[in-house]
């Protein structure tokens, strides 16, 4: 084989997993801020999180413009000396997760495809050598600059239309079509007497309520958290995605598969951001008060009391990170027919 063929195997293999890895967090660059944050958190970077999002906007674009440079031809020298950029930090990171600093699935193809952390490392180390290997052929001359303002302009418009407003391929569990009445219950059933203790504390800045393992000590010692409750949750391994959905009323009772059973044409109204839901609590009165379907179900991270005082409905206890898995819309709306998820969209966009 030679040099030159050599160089395009390189740039095929390259250029396809970074336009499919960038194109998969475009999609949906809320659930990629997520996997973002964990890494923040785990490196002690707490101080960069509210730029999670941003961040994962930025990665996917840099991802996927990329992409399209490998895969449009030879690559030119600044191409090359990126993609080794970035293969070395990957791969740097995905050696941590694998060793000291665990962190769970990676999230390098978001939700699409779930890697173990070793499985990341190994593919990481397969691909750091191919982007070596580009450094050797690249080409000089002029960079193709209008190929890359394309790339970034298509790439960012696919993660604002989904910031706007919802996932174009939807990854989770929570999807249009699912039978959540009937899959709940069943995976519940499945995982049955695998339960474990959780602490409920609430974030006296945001007013948003947190959960911590039992074992969790830290939290009784942190000064901006508050003792809320403390209860028993399902145990889910990641088969099982949707026995995780909890939903308690307000005397801290499990009453998730008696709202999935309301009958109808059922809105469940998802809030985990309390300044998004200040933005947006007037659409959430009129949706309450329009009468347009058979019942609303309020389901928010926040001070539940406090919020079932200002709109007059019972709301329910959903653990935040489950809400945002549910609908990426901070303050979103999720219908259900008969159990069936049949919508899901932003407040501002509910017809």
């Amino acid at each position: 084989m030679n040099k030159e063929r050599i160089i395009d195997v390189c740039r095929w293999t390259l250029g396809g997993v970074f336009s499919f890895s960038g194109i998969v967090k475009c999609v949906d660059p809320v659930g990629t801020a997520v996997f973002v944050e964990k890494y923040l958190a785990t490196f002690s970077l707490d101080v960069l999180l509210p730029l999670a999002l941003p961040l994962a906007v930025v990665l996917s674009v840099a991802e996927f413009t990329l992409g399209g440079l490998l895969l449009d031809g030879r690559p030119h020298r600044i191409t090359a000396i990126a993609t080794l950029a970035i293969m070395s930090l990957f791969t740097i990171v995905t050696l941590l997760n694998a060793t000291i600093l665990p962190i769970g699935d990676c999230g390098c193809f978001g939700d699409a495809v779930r890697l173990t952390p070793v499985q990341t490392l190994l593919k990481n180390i397969v691909l750091l050598p191919l982007s070596a290997l580009m450094i050797v052929g690249a080409r000089r001359g002029r960079f193709d600059y209008l190929q890359t303002v394309i790339g970034v302009i298509i790439s960012l418009g696919v993660c604002l239309y989904a910031l706007r407003y919802q996932p174009i391929i939807d990854f989770m569990p929570y999807d249009r079509d699912t039978n959540l009445r009937e899959e709940v219950a069943m995976q519940r059933a499945e995982l049955e007497g695998s339960t474990a203790n959780i602490l409920v504390f609430r974030d006296k800045t945001t007013s948003e309520q947190v959960e911590f393992a039992a074992s969790n000590i830290d939290c009784w010692s942190d000064s901006n958290l508050e003792y809320v409750d403390s209860r028993s949750v399902v145990v889910s391994e990641e088969s099982y995605p949707l026995a995780e959905l909890m939903v308690t009323n307000l005397a801290g009772d499990d009453i998730t598969l008696e709202l999935l059973n309301r009958p109808g044409r059922v809105a469940w109204i998802t809030i985990y951001d309390a300044k998004a839901l200040e933005r947006n609590f007037d659409a959430v009165k009129r949706l309450l008060d329009s009468g347009k379907y058979d019942g609303c179900v309020v389901a928010t991270s926040l001070d539940t009391q406090t919020l079932t005082e200002r709109l007059g409905i019972e709301c329910y206890m959903v653990d935040a990170m489950t809400l945002r898995t549910i609908n990426r819309s901070k303050v979103g709306v999720m219908v259900l027919d008969n159990g069936v998820v049949t919508d899901k969209c932003n407040i501002r966009d509910i017809d």
